[in-house]
């Protein structure tokens, strides 16, 4: 077959009955050499062709093709102009009808192929290769297109089934430039929907005003989606607990309380066939908790993660007081926050809001509600008194507020009232009011101690202190005869001191009777006479007892002791020189002490040859001038007088005397 000028085939439209309509361009022919067109037809692109129908009319560019079972066969297409001049025939390019397959895998997808109608591409027709679907019956869809310039040659495409149980046929259509549209084959076959819908994503879940869980998720992308049903999470079984119905739904408002924990949630998607989709991510509400900080005073909360979005998230606390309007207080990267405003006595109710950073999303904590109650401080801590108990030791009595929330107490001493004071001792809250501190101390002697008590709070922080209260310092000097004591004032009680009372001791027996009361203003007594206790060791003991005046406002009525300072009188003695035994008159030969002790006492009367005659260890009985139940004969006798006196000394006389008959 001879060719010429080209032309070309614009589009080949397969019918029901499988025939063929080939419309072609004649813009590039002439009429006036026109003798007809030839339409011929192969079932291979390298023929033979066979001759389908002669056409004589030049206008006429569209001829139909009946029995070319195209549905079932491949169609190849030629069309031959022949000219009036005998010239060369003019041959069209060679172009195949669309010839569509659809593949049932049973998989729930249907897999369409085509062939292209020529190559290269014919530069008239669309780009894109439309594809439609039949359903319901009698009805097409477009539902999407293949780009031919970059599709393989067959082209394929997989269409999901989203109807449970028909047929579904599908047709391709590509438009021309001049108007005509090339139609494939009708195609298709009986399809179920086995594919899943598409993986629902959950957008959050957050909790609501009144402590129900709302689940909220991104729309779903498969079509046939009929149903979402949520899942709840408990433990590690999950339960449904209800099913939202449609495919734009995107919220689920539970009944579910989830005010007293945190509580998971998953979604998953069911299409119309019943197709479950794979479980989504689950989500778990925020569950907030806190307590409060006594010691500082604050409300500290803590609440688990929400770490589902992937990204970067903030946390923001927000606060309602009273009852009141919520309010931003600050924010968190972590899941802790210290609320150090607050106040004691007001309710407060927190919510976290976790916000994912640079996008919408949010999420919603459960509430937690507090009243911090702020414990009153003590109303009173009162030294009652500041005792002497010996020369290393001083008793601190102290009136405490048994009813405040504390820990303990503190006893500081200094030497200064102007301090510093130090923490000298502890006690423990027991629940008492009167606490008493025992203090050990260098020398009560030397030294006037100055005393606080400190309460402790429940955190240990010093709340209330009492006022500065003093020990008595007692001093004195002997004197012949006498002694004189001296002493500090007592500080402080809130009536002051009434009188000081003295008291005293003799050869370590205590007097119960104070041996004088001075009243308050002196700090002195200067004279007590000792001279009628010339029997005794010499040592004289003395402490001062302040007494409070009537009145004190906690009506208490207490007395302090001092240190206790003991004078030492100078040993003495009266010794006769001579004695008259029968004679009437100084029979009896003793020695007279004055302060010497009878702490080893010792009298020994010697004769002049140093033979101990007499002797006694007591300083009431003397010689009567006998030896050994006879009269010693008249004679110079020697005597020895020995005794260890209370400050370790030894007191020692030595003399002669005369025995007179």
């Amino acid at each position: 077959m001879a060719s010429g000028q080209s032309f070309h085939i614009r589009c080949l439209s397969i019918g029901t009955a499988g025939d063929v309509t080939v419309t072609w361009d004649r813009s590039s022919l002439s009429s006036a050499d026109f003798r007809c067109y030839y339409l011929l037809h192969s079932t291979t692109q390298a023929g033979p062709f066979s001759s389908v129908d002669s056409v004589f009319f030049f206008n006429d560019t569209v001829e139909t093709h009946l029995t070319a079972n195209a549905a079932n066969n491949p169609a190849w297409y030629i069309v031959v102009y022949k000219s009036l001049s005998g010239g060369p025939d003019l041959v069209s390019d060679t172009v195949r009808a669309i010839q569509l397959s659809v593949l049932n895998p049973g998989s729930g997808f249907a897999n369409l192929a085509w062939n292209v109608m020529h190559q290269p591409f014919i530069a008239t027709h669309s780009e894109d290769y439309v594809i439609y679907r039949e359903y319901p019956r009698g009805i097409f869809t477009r539902i999407d297109s293949v780009d031919a310039l970059t599709a393989p040659n067959p082209m394929l495409y997989s269409d999901l089934i989203s109807i449970c149980d028909d047929t579904i046929n599908y047709r391709i259509e590509v438009m021309d430039i001049s108007g005509c549209v090339s139609v494939s084959n009708v195609d298709g076959d009986l399809f179920r929907d086995l594919q899943p819908p598409a993986y629902p994503e959950l957008d959050s879940v957050t909790v609501g005003t009144s402590g129900n869980a709302i689940i909220g998720w991104s729309a779903n992308p498969s079509p046939d989606t009929r149903a979402f049903v949520i899942l709840q999470g408990v433990g590690a079984i999950w339960t449904p607990i209800d099913t939202v119905f449609g495919n734009n739904g995107t919220f689920f408002f539970s009944s579910v309380d989830v005010s007293d924990e945190s509580t998971a949630f998953e979604i998953i998607a069911v299409d119309s066939c019943g197709n479950p989709s794979a479980q989504s991510q689950p989500h778990a509400t925020i569950y907030l908790e806190g307590n409060f900080l006594l010691c500082t005073k604050a409300v500290a909360l803590t609440w688990n993660p929400y770490p589902y979005w992937g990204t970067a998230v903030n946390y923001e606390v927000y606060r309602a007081d009273n009852g009141g309007p919520e309010q931003l207080i600050g924010s968190s990267s972590t899941t802790l926050f210290v609320d150090s405003t607050v106040n004691s006595g007001t309710d407060y109710c927190y919510r976290i809001v976790v916000r994912e950073i640079g996008t919408a999303r949010s999420s919603t904590s459960s509430r937690f509600c507090i009243v911090p109650v702020f414990p009153p401080p003590p109303d009173f801590c009162t030294i009652r008194k500041v005792s002497v108990l010996n020369s290393t030791q001083i008793l601190v009595l102290a009136n405490v507020d048994a009813s405040a929330v504390v820990s303990g107490y503190e006893l500081l001493r200094s030497t200064d009232q102007a301090g510093p004071f130090r923490s000298v001792a502890s006690y423990e809250f027991d629940g008492t009011s009167t606490i008493s501190f025992t203090d050990n101390v260098p020398s009560t002697g030397t030294t006037v101690y100055y005393y606080q008590v400190v309460t402790l709070d429940s955190c240990g922080l010093r709340v209330k202190i009492s006022a500065i209260c003093r020990s008595v310092r007692l001093t004195g000097e002997a004197l012949e005869g006498a002694n004189e004591l001296s002493w500090s004032d007592y500080g402080v009680w809130p009536t002051g001191v009434s009188r000081y009372l003295v008291f005293r001791s003799i050869n370590g027996i205590v007097d119960p009777d104070p041996i004088a009361i001075v009243t308050n203003g002196s700090l002195q007594f200067l004279s007590d006479s000792v001279l009628d206790d010339f029997y005794s060791d010499g040592k004289f003991c003395y402490r001062i007892a302040a007494v409070e005046s009537p009145g004190n406002p906690d009506f208490f009525l207490d007395s302090a002791y001092s240190n206790e300072i003991c004078l030492m009188q100078q040993p003495a003695m009266f010794i006769p020189n001579a004695f008259h035994p029968g004679g009437g008159f100084n029979e009896i030969f003793r020695p007279y002490p004055l302060f010497v002790a009878d702490d080893d006492y010792s009298f020994i009367i010697y004769d002049r040859w140093g033979r101990a005659l007499f002797s006694t260890t007591d300083p009431q009985v003397g010689w009567d001038g006998s030896i050994d139940g006879e009269q010693a004969p008249e004679a110079v006798y020697v005597y020895l007088i020995q005794s260890k006196q209370p400050d370790g000394s030894t007191f020692r006389r030595v003399g002669r005397l005369t025995l007179i008959r």
